[in-house]
């Protein structure tokens, strides 16, 4: 059972943001740890389990801000395809980062982050009509949002990425350094 003591801790953290960024949506619009754990998992996980763990969290708690804003919007096939896109492309970019240190996997943080908003903005500026198709369009897509918008583009932005920044530090923190702390409380004898 204590082995399995991260994981579920893991995924009560996912769900409980998940949850509260849901019902805080305009507090704490995209504080959430699906981007970090995608992360992690492609930077620290093997086989399967890099991408399983992640994408099965994010499906269990993906319905919850359309059932707490009764908006199906946030379930048709388009938006859950470019979520899914730029989950795998977060994936990569932790898989890239597996065997650097420390500052260079908080910037991989940053930078997968930032491609995230940039894949999710860039298919709302190709899909929604409220963007003109130019680069003002674009660029009104990522950061300011649609207009008489209450939240600006960036904000999610800035959001995801104190999120990525603290859950990655969390689940590095949680599977280097906790391990090393439980081993070291054991009396050497019965080691």
């Amino acid at each position: 059972m204590q082995r399995f003591l991260p994981l579920v801790f893991f995924i009560v953290l996912v769900v409980a943001f998940r949850w509260v960024g849901s019902v805080c949506a305009e507090s704490f619009p995209n504080f959430q740890p699906l981007t970090a754990l995608f992360f992690c998992g492609g930077m620290m996980a093997k086989g399967w389990r890099s991408w399983a763990i992640p994408a099965l969290a994010w499906l269990v708690t993906y319905p919850i801000p359309a059932m707490l804003h009764q908006s199906a919007g946030y379930l048709t096939p388009d938006v859950l395809f470019t979520t899914a896109a730029a989950f795998v492309i977060v994936h990569f970019i932790g898989k890239h980062m597996a065997t650097r240190s420390i500052s260079s996997i908080l910037a991989g943080a940053v930078v997968s982050a930032m491609a995230f908003h940039l894949v999710t903005n860039g298919a709302a500026w190709l899909g929604n009509p409220v963007y003109a198709k130019h680069l003002g369009g674009l660029v009104q897509s990522v950061w300011t949002g649609p207009a008489g918008s209450p939240i600006p583009s960036w904000v999610f932005l800035r959001n995801m990425v104190a999120a990525n920044l603290l859950f990655t530090a969390i689940f590095l923190y949680g599977r280097f350094v906790l391990p090393r702390a439980s081993a070291a409380a054991i009396p050497a004898e019965v080691r």
